[in-house]
């Protein structure tokens, strides 16, 4: 039995990922191993109820789970809206990096966009007659 059976989640996602590292077998620190994450990040959302995980740690969750980013994100109580279900990681390193660039680099990277938008044709409806 894992050794931390015999502690109390405070919230929601704490209680989750508790039973989920205990379906599967897992210690917390083998779950934040495979999130990439510290076990001090985990501990601590499992623990200490007004611990919010940020969005980036919904994902490495999800990726680790294989669960919806949007299941964490609704179990801290982040969000109750349908949406969060189609959060894409390269997206969101998308907007970590943009965020992290120049002004000037930014406009540059809206630039960019715009122009590959050009190649981003939708596929030609189907023949009906073929």
């Amino acid at each position: 039995m894992p050794r931390h059976a015999n502690k109390q989640a405070q919230s929601p996602l704490g209680h989750w990922l508790l039973d989920y590292v205990a379906k599967q077998q897992l210690t917390l620190t083998e779950l934040s191993r495979l999130a990439g994450l510290s076990d001090g990040t985990l501990r601590s959302l499992i623990y200490y109820p007004n611990r919010l995980p940020s969005l980036e740690t919904c994902v490495r969750l999800a990726k680790a789970t294989g669960y919806p980013a949007s299941t964490f994100l609704k179990l801290a109580g982040i969000v109750e809206a349908s949406g969060a279900e189609n959060l894409d990681p390269q997206r969101l390193d998308l907007l970590r990096l943009y965020d992290h660039l120049r002004p000037d680099l930014q406009r540059m990277l809206v630039m960019i966009a715009e122009s590959l938008q050009k190649f981003n044709r939708p596929d030609p409806p189907a023949n009906p007659e073929a």
